[in-house]
């Protein structure tokens, strides 16, 4: 018997004793007996084309725990306006990316979840991982996968070490990236690059950003600079992959999802992956930077109403869905190449073995590569001004002596979100 599926047969009291909390709205602390819904089905809500990955794993839970499972899948950027709008007709159990944890925790709409699962991640997990599930320094979620974006080039084009360097990309062959529209998911960790933070070096203050310094005016000088860089290739998502067939764009920055296309364009035998290259911004060498993602199995407790087998059930669900087991069958799963988080997964052949995985591991294995997203629902804010802003440079629609006013005002636009 699995550990997760010993772990169920404990009491459920025992299990939750003190953490069962009902979700914002309800005032039916009488109902919080563990009969009180009488319900034995739990709603499930899996990634968009996962559902066939994760049948073996929700049959067994079936099994053990005597709970029907109603499996959906749904889009994970839709998970929080789902949950937020009408928590008590969502799923018990749903995935979501972990930079929507700030917003549903200040909602209400998750609780902290029971220490002997917040102890077993910790233990189990990457510390990076275990990150992405905490919000100011309490684990609301279960880690399943880790995301990062990675360097993929053309071995026809550019070699190994010629990719360990931007500007040895750029001078050799070329680099592909949308700066005319930016989309700051993929710009933005450049300010980060240069040891600038966002929202503080804990990703939780939200008066935290400090880009209006010298350093991220010589962002803003190099982003501006790219518009005359023979070497750099200005696309848009649409046409990137379509450019690195051609052979127009040797190298570009891209995630996991983006791995079968990229194959694809070029072939297995000329596709190489790296982890991110260093870059020379104000005359100095340093480390590019990306923004790490974290896979997540949340649990909703409102649809329980206050029954706490279905809670506690709920809570096994989302630990056998994120277990060892599990997360090593959504990284062989064809189609899905979900890149572990759980550390012995990542020690296991079929992952060292695997380059895409390597790099993106590498990348998430410290913050020299990468910074955990932070989760503040002031994010929504940032995505738009920060684009906006960077787009402006590359563009030149202002000049470098208002670079440094147009930064502070950022920064300030920022303290003051909502």
């Amino acid at each position: 018997m699995k550990k997760w599926q010993k772990t169920f047969l404990a009491s459920a009291g025992l299990l939750l004793a003190g953490t069962v909390l009902v979700a914002c709205g309800s005032n039916k602390s009488s109902e919080s007996s563990s009969s009180a819904s009488g319900s034995k089905t739990l709603k499930l809500w899996v990634p968009t084309g996962a559902k066939a990955s994760y049948e073996k794993t929700v049959a067994a839970f079936e099994k053990e725990s005597g709970y029907t499972v109603e499996m959906v899948e749904m889009e994970d950027p839709n998970a929080q306006e789902n949950l937020t709008k009408d928590a008590s007709t969502a799923a018990d159990v749903f995935s979501l990316p972990h930079d929507q944890l700030g917003k549903l925790v200040e909602a209400g709409a998750i609780q902290e979840i029971p220490e002997t699962y917040a102890n077993e991640i910790k233990q189990n997990d990457t510390e990076q991982a275990a990150l992405g599930a905490q919000y100011k320094g309490k684990t609301y979620a279960f880690p399943y996968g880790i995301e990062s974006q990675v360097t993929y080039y053309n071995k026809s084009k550019l070699s190994a070490d010629d990719v360990k360097s931007y500007e040895t990309i750029t001078s050799k062959a070329t680099f592909g990236a949308n700066l005319k529209e930016v989309n700051a998911y993929a710009t933005a960790p450049l300010f980060l690059s240069v040891g600038d933070t966002l929202f503080g070096q804990s990703g939780e203050d939200v008066s935290g950003t400090n880009w209006g310094n010298e350093a991220g005016v010589n962002v803003l000088k190099f982003i501006a600079a790219q518009n005359k860089n023979k070497g750099f290739v200005n696309v848009d998502a649409a046409n990137l992959l379509a450019k690195f067939e051609d052979g127009s764009v040797a190298a570009f920055q891209s995630g996991p999802w983006d791995y079968a296309a990229a194959v694809k364009a070029v072939g297995k035998e000329n596709l190489g992956i790296a982890v991110y290259p260093t870059v020379n911004i104000g005359g100095k060498d340093v480390q590019q930077k990306a923004f790490m993602g974290v896979k997540l199995y949340a649990v909703n407790q409102t649809p329980s109403n206050g029954d706490t087998d279905r809670i506690a059930a709920s809570y096994q669900l989302a630990q056998a869905l994120t277990s060892k087991d599990s997360q090593e069958n959504q990284f062989k799963s064809e189609g899905r190449n979900i890149i572990p988080a759980n550390k012995e997964v990542q020690e296991s052949a079929d992952v060292q073995n695997n380059e895409l995985a390597q790099a993106v591991i590498k990348m998430g294995s410290s913050d020299t590569y990468t910074t955990v997203m932070p989760k503040l629902s002031q994010m929504s804010v940032f995505w738009t001004e920060s684009a906006a802003l960077l787009s402006d440079a590359y563009n030149g629609k202002f000049g470098e002596d208002q670079y440094l006013a147009k930064l502070k005002q950022f920064d300030q636009d920022l303290a003051a979100a909502k």
